[in-house]
């Protein structure tokens, strides 16, 4: 075997495929498994030598920065010369003979090693240094080193269903965890959700306007009944206060009248069924407003998205607008109000806000049912002791401007909260960790100039409720852009009924194949891959190009041992896909957990405005991609949904006697890391 320095080994004796295709496959010297393991093994020593090679480049550049003379070039190392250059070059020895200890064969000067000079030449190319330290700017680490994590695993046969004793894992249970959240999380786009809540502390001195959450001061209620004098009550109570004491309270309870309940057309009073006080708005006011706290906001981007539906939430923005209702008091040892459905005031009436004013008591639980808004059936439990005063708000739906969503909502009051906690808290579900990954369910303009201002700020409905329950239960989330590929943005999943492209009704598909997306992986095996299987001759391993940003931070490319890992995981063989089809197809063995047939996508590095380049004349889109669009190859992610909404994300423009424009397409994606079962301390607490 030769190697030509492109993360592959040359083909040195011309077209191979003609004699392999005349031996029976009964007198093959390897098996199907025996190649794989050598792809592996050629695979593997090929990351870690570029992985050295990356970070003397990198020393190299410290030297002489001014390194554009050489960029298309072979490195003249006359321009490095001096202790430096001899320093770094028995640095790149010791990493190599730690990582590949037969590479070098005890040359005594690494660069006059052909094999490697000729790799290195390649790699002083491809591999460039960031300036950029900001780490948002890039795919997190978390998910990276997750990912890699499993990859290496799969490679190197030691990745199990699970890792918990006594509770082993199983495919099928795996597969069905998946398919009961992927099923409740459409259930839930289809439905919005039909609950929130949160909670407002109560302090002496406001925050600024613009600071969410905001703490309030004490709330007071002004109230008259008939001719009477305007009394007022501040609570919470305190003993420093006259009007925020237990004796004024009192007072403004025994004002109140029977509360009634509305049955069919009429009022009706009934104590079993409705045991509470009220006062209506001509005859009290309040110095809190539920919009001075973003409550407003939060069930905008909440609730409303699913209430309108997603064609109103594209045409028009919507806006909900609050109307004092009622006070209503439950007092003890009895207060209480049977499970009801409210009565709409108005067809624009969506729902009801109850907001639970800071007086002690104990009892009269909130208990919501399972339909939405102002259809859903609650109940309000027996009040042992003290009082629950509520000030209710009737919620209207009506045409306003977008905002932004602010941090009142508690996501523990959300549906969905307590399903995906119980469902981390199972052993069997990713136990060894992983990335899941959920699609935008609204349409975002996630690459356009704002975008990484816009996002995940600015999600609706059912993204903002997924992201703000991942958030409190402590996972690293992040949304990125995921790229199409000939269509197609993840791939096929039968068992879990993804296509992996966008559904178009009625539209003529867009897509063009693009150059780079051909490829002929039959050709590739039967020139590359069989002569070792058939004849023994060497192995001419071509992956296809790595995809990963070429611009790296210096912290990335120095952690050599995480470097080549991150090298491994975004190369592909994809002629071992067709190896493995051709022992299917002859009745062969192979390996039926093989990591090449899992595939990834192409997942962006952060998300960024739509751009167009001429960079690249006379190549590919796909060659382009790099330096374009930074993104990364990710096998191993568990995707759950099917991609959406798609932006336009970058293209490329060509001139000459074949002018033309190729465009790639981008969905934005949630991508959460769930960590491995025995790190899940927060789950079991």
């Amino acid at each position: 075997m030769s190697d030509d320095g492109s993360h592959h080994f040359s083909n040195e004796q011309g077209w191979r495929m003609d004699d392999a295709d005349k031996i029976p496959i009964e007198e093959y010297s390897h098996t199907v498994i025996d190649l794989e393991n050598e792809v592996n093994r050629v695979m593997t020593e090929g990351c870690k030598v570029d992985a050295c090679l990356d970070w003397f480049i990198y020393r190299l550049k410290e030297i002489n920065p001014d390194n554009n003379q050489y960029m298309y070039g072979r490195i003249n190392f006359e321009l490095f010369s001096g202790s430096r250059l001899e320093e770094i070059k028995e640095e790149l020895r010791a990493n190599l003979n730690r990582l590949v200890p037969s590479y070098l064969n005890g040359a005594s000067d690494i660069l006059e090693v052909e094999k490697l000079t000729e790799r290195l030449n390649v790699r002083w190319r491809s591999t460039q240094v960031s300036n950029n330290t900001k780490k948002q700017d890039d795919v997190a680490g978390s998910i990276l080193d997750t990912l890699i994590e499993k990859n290496c695993r799969r490679h190197s046969g030691g990745l199990k269903a699970s890792s918990t004793a006594g509770l082993p894992e199983t495919q099928d249970s795996f597969l069905n965890s998946c398919l009961q959240l992927k099923t409740f999380i459409e259930g839930e786009r289809t439905t919005a959700s039909y609950t929130c809540g949160g909670c407002i502390p109560i302090i002496q001195a406001t925050g600024p306007l613009d600071k969410h959450p905001r703490g309030s001061g004490p709330v007071n209620i002004f109230w008259s009944i008939g001719n009477s004098s305007a009394r007022r009550v501040s609570l919470p109570l305190r003993a420093d206060a006259e009007d925020a004491s237990p004796a004024v309270l009192q007072h403004l309870i025994t004002s109140c009248e029977p509360a009634s309940f509305g049955r069919g057309q009429e009022d009706v009073m009934d104590l079993s069924y409705r045991r509470a006080g009220k006062l209506d708005p001509k005859n009290f006011a309040t110095s809190f407003h539920p919009a001075t706290f973003g409550i407003i906001e939060t069930i905008e981007k909440v609730l409303l998205p699913g209430i309108v539906g997603e064609t109103a939430n594209r045409l028009r923005s919507r806006k909900i607008y609050a109307e004092l209702y009622k006070m209503n008091i439950y007092s003890g040892p009895s207060g209480l109000f049977r499970s009801h459905v409210d009565t709409p005031r108005s067809q624009n009436q969506i729902g009801s806000l109850v907001v639970c004013l800071p007086v002690r008591f104990k009892g009269g639980s909130l208990l919501e049912g399972t339909k939405v808004e102002s259809d859903c059936e609650h109940e309000i439990k027996t009040v042992t002791e003290g009082d629950r005063i509520t000030l209710t708000y009737n919620l209207y739906v009506s045409d306003g401007a977008d905002s932004v969503l602010h941090s009142i909502m508690d996501p523990k009051s959300l549906p969905l909260y307590g399903w995906v906690k119980d469902l981390l808290m199972k052993p069997g579900f990713l136990d060894d960790g992983g990335v899941l990954d959920i699609f935008c369910s609204h349409a975002y303009p996630h690459s356009s100039s704002s975008t990484t201002h816009d996002l995940p700020r600015g999600f609706k409905g059912f993204d903002v409720v997924l992201y703000s329950i991942f958030q409190s239960l402590g996972l690293h989330v992040q949304v990125l852009p995921v790229l199409e590929n000939n269509g197609k943005y993840i791939p096929k999943d039968p068992k879990l009924g993804l296509k992996g492209k966008v559904k178009r009704e009625g539209e003529i598909a867009r897509r063009s194949r693009y150059i780079g997306e051909w490829g002929d992986d039959e050709y590739e095996f039967a020139d590359e891959l069989q002569p070792y299987l058939a004849k023994d001759e060497p192995l001419l391993v071509n992956p296809t190009n790595e995809v990963l940003p070429q611009a790296s931070s210096q912290e990335d490319i120095a952690d050599i041992d995480r470097r080549w890992r991150l090298l491994r995981m975004t190369r592909r063989v994809g002629s071992m896909k067709k190896a493995i089809s051709f022992a299917r197809s002859k009745g062969l063995p192979y390996k039926e957990d093989s990591s090449y047939l899992e595939e990834g996508a192409q997942v962006g590095s952060c998300l960024r405005p739509y751009e167009t380049t001429e960079w690249g004349q006379e190549m590919s889109l796909d060659e382009v991609l790099p330096h374009v669009w930074p993104a990364y190859y990710l096998p191993g992610i568990t995707w759950l949904t099917e991609p959406k909404h798609e932006e336009m994300a970058f293209s490329q423009v060509t001139y000459g006697n074949e002018a033309g424009i190729e465009t790639r397409y981008s969905c934005a994606a949630i991508l959460a890391v769930i960590s491995p079962w025995d790190q899940r301390n927060t789950f079991h607490e």
